[in-house]
């Protein structure tokens, strides 16, 4: 789809066309979605995150070209952003197409319809015609369900949810599954060696209506990279950081703070936030990057960042989630030292009861450095 193509969309107000929806087994038309989306949205008795859902669904059906749409927040502050509803239609057509889902598929909706990827799930449903199964978006939706279904997304935290059940089977149940939000733990990636199910993690923004990229994590297709789906191309500015062309979704270049190694105008590895790194001494350090080595080393959640130091101007801490235990600490020191080179290594070590997340499960660095203040 080229962009005089996605120019026709516009003037053809294509959204207007995917107005009906497979909704737990049952096709309505606009007439009946609109009728239930006021039904439920006026009873008392149905939970929030259920009228979420049929309060999108009222969004998508009136006359309005836009959607407004809320960042996750995770690296800075929550924004309001419009987002043209036939540029969601063609982000929806292109992951329909990339996993061939179609009106003979099934998936499950188990993520916050507040952002984006909840939402175009949705609008995913309504395109491709597929028959949509909606859960409460709780960390362990994926070990409570035992449906099978063709389609899911996912953040980070429900996967971890499952390998701490030790109930693989129940990613068995998805046929193909994208994770996004956050980076993945390396135990959770090399446990995803264990099951039959695709499993991909996305690489987007609430800006590119959620995914643009995508990284296999298992199976004999599995890579180190981001692929980009067709028609979006990358870039690279003079920090290294990532510049996306995707023309039916944006009209404008995307500039983003995402440090990366380019390998072609197609695929790129994720090397972290630019504006996350720490300058340690004229040292330059990723904590996403270090967590990812660690993390092979370590089974507690855990998380780099830094605070202020009248020496190094910043000093790395490591905050480990959790009771502090002495013989913890002793473990964790050592194995940092045969983890990390000794530059990387933290200079102190803070454990807190509960490392902060954003709604869809990514780590909040913002609300990490608060924690760090008063510890």
């Amino acid at each position: 789809m080229g962009i005089e193509f996605f120019k026709i969309l516009i003037l053809n107000h294509l959204w207007k066309k995917y107005n009906s929806l497979k909704l737990n087994g049952q096709l309505f038309d606009p007439l009946e979605l609109n009728s239930l989306s006021k039904l439920k949205l006026n009873d008392s008795k149905i939970p929030d995150w259920e009228k979420s859902i049929f309060h999108f669904i009222g969004e998508w059906l009136d006359e309005k070209e836009v959607i407004e749409v809320k960042t996750s927040g995770s690296t800075g502050k929550p924004k309001n952003i419009s987002l043209e509803k036939n540029r969601m239609v063609a982000s929806a057509l292109a992951t329909n197409s990339f996993f061939n889902l179609d009106k003979n598929k099934s998936a499950l909706l188990c993520l916050s319809t507040e952002y984006i990827a909840g939402k175009m799930m949705i609008v995913r449903a309504f395109v491709g015609g597929f028959d949509l199964h909606i859960v409460e978006h709780s960390s362990d939706a994926l070990v409570a369900n035992q449906t099978n279904f063709d389609f899911t997304a996912v953040v980070p935290l429900q996967l971890e949810s499952v390998l701490k059940s030790n109930k693989m089977d129940a990613l068995n149940r998805i046929k193909k599954i994208i994770v996004g939000g956050a980076a993945l733990r390396s135990d959770l990636k090399s446990s995803l060696k264990l099951i039959k199910t695709e499993v991909w993690a996305t690489y987007g923004m609430t800006e590119t209506i959620t995914h643009i990229a995508l990284q296999r994590l298992n199976g004999k297709n599995q890579t180190d990279y981001f692929q980009a789906l067709s028609n979006i191309e990358f870039q690279m500015d003079e920090r290294d950081c990532l510049r996306i062309k995707a023309p039916e979704v944006s009209l404008d270049m995307i500039q983003t703070n995402d440090k990366v190694e380019l390998l072609n105008n197609k695929q790129f590895r994720y090397l972290g936030r630019v504006d996350f790194v720490i300058n340690s001494g004229g040292v330059k350090l990723s904590p996403e990057i270090l967590e990812e080595k660690f993390a092979k080393h370590i089974l507690v959640h855990f998380a780099f960042s830094s605070k202020k130091d009248p020496v190094l101007g910043e000093k790395l801490v490591l905050l480990i989630e959790g009771e502090k235990s002495e013989n913890l600490e002793k473990e964790v020191w050592t194995q940092s030292k045969k983890a990390l080179r000794k530059f990387e290594q933290p200079k102190e070590i803070i454990f807190v009861k509960e490392l902060p997340k954003t709604i869809n499960g990514k780590l909040d660095r913002i609300r990490l450095k608060d924690l760090i203040v008063f510890n």
